[in-house]
C-alpha cells in the first residue's frame, strides 16, 4: 500500500516529487503563478555557495539560509537514490536540524515570499504560513513518502531491516513540525505503521514492535485497536519465553515466566480500562498460568489464577473447563484420603494446597476487586461493540476528565452508560428478533423510544448491524461482539497519484558521512567531542613519549660523563655533568641513579668550592650551590 499527503492538482504548488526535482526546466507553460513561485523557490538550492558557506552556513543571508536547507534536501535525494544510506541519513538529519532553526525565524519566511512570489496572481506563496505548510507537506514529507513507496514496491519479501521503515521515522519527525490533525496522520501512516509492526511481530522483534506501537499511540492515544495491538505484542513476547513443557520443573518455569507478562498487562488495564482486548489477553495469561501451576503441583495458586481468568473474560470457555478439572482433582484427592488408601498420603500436601486455594478462590469471587473487574469488563465489551457497529468515538471520550484530571475507573461517564444501554438493547433485540429484515428499523425505533439516550446515536449503522447479525448469518465470535481490524488508506477522490522514488538498490552501498560537512555540522556533537579529546590525548602522549626518549638519552650521557670525571678526580666536570643530569628529570617514573649522582655531586661540590681562590665565588659556583640547596628541599 502506497502512502502520500495527497492534494488536488490545482492546489499543488511544488512539482511532483522526482529524481530531477531541482533540475526542472524554467519554462512557465501551464503553470499557475503559485506553481511558478514554487519552482523559483526550489532554485534557491542551486545558488553559487562559497565552499566555506556550504560547510559552515556562516555569512548566509535569509535567502541563502533557505537555499542551504533545500541543498541538504537535494543532496539527500541524490544519496538515497544511489542507495548510499549513511550519506543520505546525514543529509536528512541535517535538513531537519536546519528546518527547525528556520521555523523559528518568521522574518525569513516573510522575506522569501517577497523574493519568490513578487508576481501578480499569487494567492498561496505570498503567505508565509501557507508557504511553510506547502513546503513541509508537498516537498519534505512527500519525498519520504516517495522513497517509502519505491522501496516497498521493490521488496519481494519484507525484512525487519527494511530501509523503507526508516522513512516512516523521518515522516513522523517532520509531522511534529507540521500542524496536521491526528486523523490526517492516521490516513497518511496507518497502512505503513501496520506493515512495519506486522513485520516486526513476524520476526519476533518485540522491542521494535513495541516502540512502533508507542509512537503510533502518541498521535492517537485513544485508538482502541492501537492500544490493543500494543498489549498483544507484550502478550506474544511473554508467550515466546515459555516452552513446550513436559516435566514438572519445566511447567514451574513457565509459570514463573508468565508472571511478568501478567503484571505488565495489569498495568495496561489501569491505563486503558475499557479495552476488551486487554481483558481477553490477560485472561488468557491467567489461564495458562493456572495450567502451568497445576502441572507443577502448585494447586494453591492455581485456583486463584483460573478464577481470575474467568473474571477477566467470562466468555473464556477453556478457563471454565480448567476450573472444573481443578475442582475434580481436589475432590479426587479428598476421596482418596477419606478412603484410607495408604498411597493417598503422597497426595496429602497437594490436598492441603488445593483446600487453601479453593478457600482463597471463593474469597476472591466475593471481593470488591472481582466485582469491579466484572463490571468494567461488560463496559469494555459494550465499547467494543460500539466500534464494531461503526459508531464514531464520543466527543468527550470514554472517561470523565473534569479539569483535565481523569477520574478513577469507578466513575462511569455518560458515554459509557450509553454504550452499556446500547449493548443491553441490542442483546435484547438479538434474543427476541423481528420476523423479517424489513422489521428491524421499526423494532429499533421502539427501543429508542423507551431509551431517549439511544436516540442520539446514528440510526443507520445500528440497524445495519442488526440486519447483518440476524439475517446475514454472520459469525459473531464470543458473545455477539465482532472484532475486526480496519486498515485506513489515504483519502481517495484525488486525481493525483502517490509519489514514487525508487533507489538503485534495496541494499545499502558503501558510503560514509561527507567529512567536512559532518565536521562543521551540529550532528554527533558527543562523538566529535570524544574525537577531539582523543586527538588531544594522542598529541600529548606523543609529545611526552618523544620528550621522555630525549630526556633519557641526555641523562644517560650525563651519567656516563659523571662517572668518567669521577675516575680522573675532575670535580668541575662532575658538577657540570650532574647539573645536566638534574635539569633533565624524567616525567614518567623515577631514576634509581638519582641518589648516587646526588652523593657524587655533594662530594665534588665541597672539594671544588674549597679549592677556589679568592674571597668571592664565581657565578658558576653560586649556581652549583643554589642547585644543591634546591636538591636538599623535601
Amino acid at each position: 500500500m502506497m502512502i502520500a499527503l495527497l492534494c488536488r492538482p490545482q492546489e499543488r504548488v511544488f512539482p511532483v516529487i522526482s529524481a530531477n526535482l531541482y533540475n526542472l526546466s524554467s519554462e512557465e507553460t501551464e503553470l499557475t503563478a503559485d506553481q511558478q513561485a514554487g519552482k523559483n523557490l526550489l532554485q534557491l538550492a542551486n545558488q553559487d555557495f562559497a565552499t566555506w558557506q556550504k560547510f559552515t552556513e556562516l555569512g548566509l543571508d535569509l535567502k541563502g539560509q533557505l537555499g542551504h536547507l533545500l541543498l541538504q534536501h537535494k543532496l539527500a535525494i541524490e544519496a538515497e537514490i544511489a542507495a548510499k544510506w549513511q550519506r543520505a541519513d546525514f543529509f536528512w538529519n541535517q535538513m531537519q536540524i536546519e528546518l527547525k532553526a528556520l521555523l523559528n525565524k518568521p522574518d525569513l519566511w516573510q522575506t522569501i515570499t517577497l523574493i519568490v512570489a513578487n508576481k501578480p496572481g499569487v494567492q498561496i506563496m505570498n503567505d508565509p504560513v501557507k508557504l511553510r505548510q506547502h513546503l513541509m507537506n508537498e516537498l519534505f514529507i512527500n519525498t519520504h513518502c516517495a522513497f517509502y513507496n519505491g522501496l516497498i514496491l521493490k521488496s519481494r519479501k519484507l525484512s525487519w531491516k527494511e530501509r523503507a521503515f526508516v522513512h516512516i521515522d523521518y515522516i513522523q519527525q517532520l509531522l511534529k513540525l507540521s500542524p496536521v490533525s491526528a486523523q490526517e496522520v492516521k490516513n497518511l501512516l496507518g497502512e505503513a505503521w501496520q506493515t512495519r509492526i506486522t513485520v516486526y511481530k513476524e520476526a519476533k522483534k518485540w522491542h521494535k514492535a513495541i516502540n512502533c506501537c508507542e509512537q503510533r499511540l502518541k498521535w492517537l492515544p485513544n485508538n482502541i485497536e492501537f492500544q490493543g495491538e500494543l498489549v498483544e505484542i507484550y502478550y506474544l513476547k511473554t508467550l515466546s519465553k515459555c516452552w513446550d513443557a513436559e516435566t514438572k520443573d519445566q511447567y514451574a518455569q513457565n509459570a514463573k515466566n508468565l508472571q511478568p507478562g501478567i503484571r505488565e498487562l495489569r498495568k495496561f488495564l489501569k491505563k486503558y480500562p475499557y479495552n476488551l482486548t486487554i481483558f481477553q489477553l490477560l485472561a488468557s495469561l491467567y489461564h495458562l498460568h493456572s495450567v502451568s501451576l497445576v502441572r507443577s503441583h502448585q494447586l494453591f495458586n492455581a485456583f486463584i489464577s483460573v478464577q481470575k481468568a474467568i473474571t477477566y473474560n467470562p466468555n473464556l470457555a477453556k478457563a471454565y473447563k480448567a476450573r472444573n478439572e481443578l475442582l475434580d482433582l481436589k475432590n479426587r484427592l479428598q476421596d482418596e484420603m477419606e478412603s484410607g488408601v495408604p498411597s493417598a498420603w503422597d497426595g496429602y500436601p497437594l490436598l492441603i494446597g488445593a483446600n487453601k486455594g479453593f478457600a482463597w478462590m471463593n474469597a476472591y469471587i466475593d471481593s470488591d476487586e472481582a466485582k469491579e473487574t466484572t463490571r468494567v469488563f461488560y463496559i469494555a465489551e459494550a465499547i467494543q461493540l460500539w466500534y464494531s457497529i461503526g459508531l464514531s468515538e464520543p466527543r468527550e471520550g470514554w472517561m470523565e476528565s473534569p479539569n483535565s484530571k481523569t477520574k478513577p475507573i469507578k466513575s462511569t461517564s455518560k458515554s459509557t452508560k450509553i454504550a452499556v444501554q446500547l449493548w443491553e438493547a441490542l442483546n435484547s433485540v438479538l434474543q427476541h428478533p423481528p420476523q423479517t429484515k424489513a422489521d428491524v428499523p421499526s423494532v429499533w425505533k421502539v427501543v429508542v423510544d423507551s431509551s431517549p439516550d439511544l436516540a442520539e446515536l446514528d440510526f443507520a449503522p445500528i440497524c445495519g448491524y442488526l440486519e447483518n447479525s440476524l439475517f446475514e448469518d454472520e459469525t459473531r465470535g464470543e458473545g455477539f461482539v465482532t472484532r475486526h481490524r480496519v486498515l485506513v488508506t489515504p483519502p481517495t477522490g484525488h486525481s493525483e497519484s502517490s509519489p514514487i522514488l525508487t533507489p538503485a538498490s534495496i541494499k545499502p552501498r558503501l558510503s560514509t558521512e561527507p567529512l567536512l560537512p559532518w565536521l562543521f555540522s551540529a550532528q554527533d556533537k558527543r562523538i566529535k567531542l570524544q574525537a577531539m579529546v582523543a586527538s588531544v590525548l594522542i598529541v600529548v602522549t606523543g609529545y611526552i613519549v618523544m620528550r621522555e626518549q630525549t630526556t633519557l638519552a641526555v641523562r644517560q650521557k650525563a651519567y656516563d660523563m659523571i662517572l668518567m670525571a669521577k675516575q680522573v678526580q675532575n670535580d668541575e666536570a662532575v658538577l657540570k655533568a650532574s647539573k645536566e643530569f638534574f635539569n633533565n628529570a624524567p616525567i614518567l617514573g623515577k631514576d634509581e641513579r638519582m641518589s648516587r649522582v646526588l652523593e657524587l655531586y655533594e662530594e665534588s661540590l665541597v672539594r671544588y668550592v674549597a679549592g677556589q681562590p679568592g674571597e668571592q665565588l664565581k657565578k658558576d659556583n653560586e649556581d652549583y650551590l643554589e642547585l644543591y640547596r634546591q636538591l636538599q628541599k623535601p
